[in-house]
């Protein structure tokens, strides 16, 4: 059956100029992105990596290090030993009889029980017996629950269900998993499973295995012995209400005084853990090692770039006299030029990483002057953008360069984040930063009267009045950051 030309597939080649517009970015250009925004930590081990990569590249600091251990080497020597090649050693079989000999009779002389070096004297074995129990692997939560389940438990399936149930606790030590679910997923039996995470409740450290925060501080109470006290009751029967501090109603509700509420609060419930297996899972504390230094040379503020912990690179000479040998293969050739041009692009990237940085910090020296010359120095409002336009770089740069990167000045360590924040003006004219608010705000909550809390708009009114223009809105979103309740959660009522 023959179809109309129209439903016929045809196929035609076609020619077309299309112009677009893309954005490419080249190797060099994401290097010097990624370099940018690394602090000087992970700049160190980049360098380190670079070197171990191109053999173009070498660390002259070990090379000097190198020159001085080796006092037989002469100044002409090493000079010249780039030049020369390297001699490779050479044994005879008498060199050989010789080495092993001298094996044997080092072995002979330490596995000797007369010989001092093996032989330690009772301070010296009391003080190798401190230093070997000194080193200590920290007890992971999985661990230290997992010992008790050991113990515990005596069947294998009771054990496996105990790890499944383990393995599923959070750094907080709560199981939010459902235990139909962990069932189904392990073919364990639901009952067991349930009767085995009740037994897992009663490990230390107490509280561990609730569904939330309020069974872990009922588990708590409850492996305290104490049930059938108020604040067992406060939390199973009037958890929310605690939570708004709504004392009139748990009061109203439960038929006491108030004052012994507040007693329950502050003796019981207060000194409850909130998190019961944090204490298992601290973080590894890394040193911070600043990007920049601003210190005082007299009167005046001088910025410091940290380049002491980067490497000191430069270029292996005896690759770079390579190139000029005419029987040097094309191959071998083309290769050392790449990586001489790697090299290049590496070197020019860190040096304009860390002109960035230096000019960053010297901006802020000189808008913060204030800030870093006294200790109740304030600081002055600034954005990126703004440092953007007066260093004529890009706001991405900006943002980039102080990525996770420390400065050291006369009033601490601060991140370099630390110094960008929203402006305001007051009544006077004056400049204050979005800090310098919190701060103003978080001085009128820390002095108020605890009984008569103020209200957001209050505090507002109140700023107002210091010719701080800033809204109610405003007020609420920075008391939630200084992690303070509103005027109701803060009040304290008369017992």
């Amino acid at each position: 059956m023959a179809h109309p030309p129209s439903l016929e597939l045809q196929t035609k080649q076609r020619q077309s100029l299309k112009q677009m517009q893309r954005l490419i970015m080249s190797p060099q250009m994401q290097q010097a992105i990624t370099i940018l925004q690394m602090p000087v930590i992970e700049l160190s081990e980049k360098v380190e990596t670079e070197i171990t990569e191109n053999p173009i590249l070498e660390n002259s600091e070990e090379e000097n290090n190198q020159i001085i251990h080796e006092p037989n080497i002469s100044h002409e020597e090493s000079e010249g030993s780039d030049l020369a090649p390297e001699k490779e050693l050479h044994f005879d079989d008498q060199n050989f009889e010789i080495l092993k000999r001298i094996d044997q009779e080092f072995r002979d002389y330490f596995t000797d029980s007369n010989n001092c070096y093996t032989k330690l004297t009772n301070k010296e074995e009391q003080l190798k017996n401190f230093l070997e129990s000194s080193i200590c692997k920290q007890t992971t939560l999985f661990e230290h629950l997992m010992l008790q389940a050991r113990e515990i438990f005596s069947e294998a399936d009771e054990r496996a269900m105990a790890e499944a149930i383990i393995g599923n606790f959070d750094h907080s030590g709560f199981f939010s998993e459902s235990i139909s679910e962990v069932a189904a997923l392990n073919n364990f039996d639901e009952k067991k499973l349930l009767a085995v995470l009740q037994e897992i409740q009663q490990f230390e450290p107490s509280g561990v295995g609730a569904k939330n925060l309020q069974e872990s501080l009922l588990l708590q109470l409850k492996s305290r012995g104490k049930e059938n006290s108020l604040a067992y009751r406060i939390l199973s029967e009037h958890y929310h209400e605690l939570l708004h501090n709504d004392i009139p109603r748990i009061q109203k509700a439960l038929k006491c005084t108030r004052k012994a509420i507040a007693k329950a609060i502050e003796c019981d419930i207060a000194k409850l853990e909130m998190h019961p297996g944090a204490d298992f899972d601290q973080p590894i504390a890394f040193p911070i090692i600043p990007d920049a230094t601003i210190y005082m040379d007299g009167d005046k503020l001088e910025v410091l770039v940290n380049e002491e912990i980067l490497p000191q690179l430069r270029f292996n000479r005896r690759y770079m006299r390579m190139l000029d040998d005419p029987t040097l293969p094309v191959e071998t050739r083309d290769f050392i030029k790449q990586k001489i041009l790697s090299a290049q692009w590496l070197l020019q990237n860190i040096h304009q990483r860390n002109t960035t940085i230096e000019r960053i910090a010297a901006s802020l020296a000189k808008r913060q002057h204030s800030f870093f010359n006294g200790p109740e120095g304030q600081l002055t409002p600034l954005t990126m953008k703004t440092l953007a336009e007066e260093l004529n770089l890009h706001e991405s740069t900006i943002a980039r360069a102080v990525a996770n990167k420390y400065l050291h000045s006369p009033r601490g360590l601060f991140p370099l984040r630390f110094f960008f924040t929203n402006g305001y003006l007051t009544s006077d004219g004056e400049d204050l930063s979005s800090k310098t608010v919190r701060e103003k705000l978080q001085a009128l909550i820390k002095n108020e009267n605890k009984q008569k809390p103020l209200s957001d708009e209050a505090l507002s009114l109140l700023l107002q009045s210091q010719g701080i223009a800033c809204a109610r809105r405003t007020v609420a979103k920075y008391r939630a950051a200084l992690n303070l309740g509103n005027a109701h959660q803060r009040k304290k009522f008369d017992l």
